[in-house]
């Protein structure tokens, strides 16, 4: 027999999920996989200047990484996930 299925929103609960530390963890996690599968060079930094989610991001902080990008595109392959 089918029942209804009501669903709410709840747009604080999403917004507590995003702004987790648990969430953060994740990211961060996935962020220094990337910046170690790219090697040498490159860094993860957390972004926080996002109010809705957190966030991260993987740079290049030398020359030789930024050129092995602009090459090879080793960072571009390290995203993977």
């Amino acid at each position: 027999m089918a029942s209804k299925v009501v669903v709410e929103h709840n747009s604080a609960g999403w917004l507590e999920i995003f702004l987790s530390g648990e969430m953060q963890a994740v990211v961060d996690a996935a962020g220094q996989k990337i910046a170690a599968e790219a090697g040498a060079g490159f860094e993860y930094h957390q972004h926080t200047a996002n109010r809705v989610s957190v966030g991260g991001y993987v740079q290049s902080e030398t020359q030789e990484a930024a050129e092995a990008e602009a090459v090879d595109k080793v960072l571009t392959q390290a995203v993977h996930m």
